[in-house]
């Protein structure tokens, strides 16, 4: 039997601490320019009481996103785990680097809402990733609003675009500082054919991220509480390496490792 070459770029794949888990292409993700954009969010096939998808993530464990067991799926995971004693030794010392490391690890959400760009109806329908607290409430209030007067902005016929103005906001991010609504309605196409063919294109959220497997998790995850141990050394253990430079004063590199050591004893109890 041939050796499966999509296996062997998956196999790498997971190797590069810069994928996320998942199989998401640039294809399946949108993203917005600084500018004016007209976006139409578009009927979900998998859901169509709901297109709005939410997904809870780990960001940067060991430069890597993973999708959160605990909260998509009420199944324990082990950088939940770890998130949750870090915040329990921060409660009981009043510790902030505990506190600080529970910000890093816990998980965050997203709101994923499928839309097709005015003028590139042809790449099909792409999801749009945005902040719950800011422009998710903000689309879902046009939602509820345009629903108590009977209009539906998602229907593929007499649906509603959404006219989103991008700028540069905090630390110089691309973020929509506007979103409203078009005066008229418009359909999702020109043709029946055409709206069907938009519709299929999706690709479902499910197959866009995957669960990674808990082992990588808890691999992902020693590389992060300890970003200096060697791969190759098994006896590493789950210290951090805070030792002192020339620049250094020994008490600052002191007090470092005495936090590095909390946090890697919390880790042991974890994993062992």
């Amino acid at each position: 039997m041939a050796i499966n070459l999509d296996k062997i770029n998956a196999a790498i794949d997971k190797l590069d601490p810069t994928k996320s888990s998942g199989g998401n292409t640039q294809d399946d993700i949108i993203k917005l320019d600084e500018g004016e954009h007209v976006l139409r969010i578009a009927p979900y096939k998998h859901d169509l009481e709901m297109p709005f998808q939410e997904l809870w993530f780990h960001f940067g464990i060991a430069g890597r996103t993973f999708l959160c067991p605990t909260k998509m799926k009420g199944e324990s995971d082990p950088i939940c785990d770890f998130a949750t004693k870090c915040w329990d030794q921060y409660k009981a010392t009043n510790d902030e680097s505990f506190k600080e490391m529970f910000k890093s690890m816990a998980p965050k959400n997203r709101a994923y809402i499928p839309v097709v760009k005015r003028g590139e109806e042809d790449k099909g329908i792409r999801w749009w990733s945005v902040s719950p607290r800011t422009t998710y409430k903000d689309i879902l209030d046009l939602v509820k609003s345009a629903l108590r007067q009977g209009v539906d902005i998602t229907d593929e016929n007499e649906g509603l675009d959404l006219v989103v103005k991008m700028e540069h906001g905090f630390n110089n991010w691309l973020v929509p500082a506007s979103v409203i609504t078009a005066l008229k309605p418009s359909p999702l196409a020109s043709t029946k054919k055409e709206i069907q063919t938009i519709i299929d294109s999706v690709k479902p959220i499910d197959e866009l991220f995957q669960f990674a497997p808990i082992d990588e998790m808890k691999l992902a995850l020693e590389k992060h509480v300890n970003p200096n141990a060697d791969d190759s050394d098994s006896s590493a253990g789950t210290e951090k390496n805070f030792a002192p430079t020339a620049t250094t004063p020994t008490k600052v590199a002191a007090e470092e490792d005495t936090v590095s050591e909390k946090i890697g004893d919390a880790f042991d109890k974890l994993l062992n």
